[in-house]
């Protein structure tokens, strides 16, 4: 998953991305191998941190289209005055520190950096689909971090920053619910539920089921057509 890295360049450098001071903002799944020095301060922020910051810069956006090709790293000369006030402040709330270059950024390059931060929004956001989308299927998590090229010590990082619980938790909910679903609107047979739901054998199914939701599969379905009935 990409994430956003701001560095900071203070002084002279040999970044010729920025040969001035300023900030270059760069969307990248990996910190750019660009090597610390006394005039350099790089500071990498997770996809999910930027949709609440975007949304209070909405007005700042630009809203039309986003160019085909991905974005590239994007060089916004600053005063050197603005830059040690922004470096003091990242000491003390570096997301403060990032909204006021984002805002500052999208007043001087506002096409740029919008189409900078909506592929890194969109990145997060397919996150969740492809998650959601194979979110049945009987796969240990490792196999959901090889989807994304991440080993699963980051990938369980990323998905609890953004979702609250560990990866594994989270499909275990998912598969209940939809199991549960199952057994209350169709007449298919336990096992066949608990295949469908990305189980891989009944009683494993049975025993998490019960965990859960206090009740087994039978029981609630017992339940359901006691309550159609009615």
């Amino acid at each position: 998953m990409p994430n956003l890295h701001l560095l900071l360049v203070t002084g002279p450098d040999n970044i010729a991305s920025l040969p001035e001071p300023g900030v270059l903002l760069i969307a990248d799944s990996r910190p750019p191998g660009i090597a610390s020095t006394r005039h350099t301060r790089l500071f990498s922020y997770p996809c999910n941190l930027l949709h609440g910051i975007c949304r209070d810069l909405q007005h700042l956006m630009y809203s039309g289209p986003d160019p085909i090709s991905p974005p590239q790293p994007l060089p916004i000369t600053m005063a050197p005055g603005l830059l040690k006030t922004l470096l003091r402040l990242a000491d003390a709330d570096d997301e403060t520190m990032l909204r006021l270059v984002l805002a500052y950024s999208l007043t001087l390059e506002c096409q740029r950096t919008s189409t900078l931060l909506r592929s890194l929004l969109t990145a997060d956001a397919d996150l969740f689909d492809t998650l959601y989308r194979h979110r049945l299927e009987p796969w240990p998590v490792a196999r959901y971090a090889d989807l994304f090229g991440l080993s699963q010590r980051k990938f369980n990082q990323l998905f609890n920053e953004k979702f609250g619980m560990a990866p594994k938790r989270w499909l275990l909910r998912q598969r209940l619910g939809h199991a549960r679903q199952l057994l209350e609107t169709t007449s298919k047979k336990v096992i066949d539920v608990a295949l469908e739901s990305g189980f891989c054998n009944a009683a494993h199914f049975s025993d998490c089921f019960r965990r859960h939701f206090s009740q087994s599969p039978s029981e609630v379905r017992r339940a359901s057509h006691h309550h159609r009935a009615a």
